[in-house]
């Protein structure tokens, strides 16, 4: 009878640790609308696209909230700094999440596919960009959460930032 009670115990272990490692490791299943949205009508439906520059981080209540000073604003209204708050993924006060990368500049053809940029998609299907103090960023605010949202930009000749600006023009002609 003891031995009995064990191996059912032992059996209710395993299973939900079973239970939890998938839920774990399970990737989300499907991205949401706004991080799959193709760069063009990101662009087109943006309000506000500013060239920013990261000047600080805070973390609190698992959120960290970092701000820019505007660099250019390249669509929408004059600002100064803009505000910007993610859930917290990997915070260190002067780094950030493993993605760190510009793609050559926006060079590497991979950027240009649709759902492809530095954002991640978290398990729980939330998107998160992280930023490095110091570092330039091409920021569309109603979109942070597009995984072309939050690009790195630390040249203006950068093609990405190229391309926004004269869609910006284009369509204000």
């Amino acid at each position: 009878m003891i031995l009995n009670r064990i191996k059912s115990y032992a059996v209710t272990i395993v299973l939900s640790t079973c239970l939890m490692m998938t839920q774990e490791s399970e990737a989300c299943a499907v991205a949401r609308d706004e991080y799959m949205l193709n760069h063009e009508k990101m662009i087109q439906q943006s309000a506000d696209i500013y060239l920013v520059k990261a000047i600080s981080k805070k973390l609190e209540n698992k959120v960290i909230t970092t701000t820019f000073n505007v660099l250019d604003v390249v669509k929408g209204r004059d600002r100064k700094q803009v505000t910007i708050s993610f859930p917290a993924f990997e915070y260190e006060k002067n780094s950030s999440h493993r993605f760190m990368t510009d793609f050559s500049l926006h060079n590497d053809e991979k950027f240009w596919k649709s759902g492809v940029g530095r954002s991640q998609i978290l398990t729980n299907c939330e998107t998160v960009a992280s930023f490095r103090l110091g570092y330039g960023y091409l920021l569309f605010p109603k979109f942070k959460s597009n995984a072309k949202g939050a690009e790195i930009i630390n040249d203006t000749s950068d093609k990405w930032y190229q391309f926004v600006k004269e869609s910006v023009s284009a369509d204000l002609k």
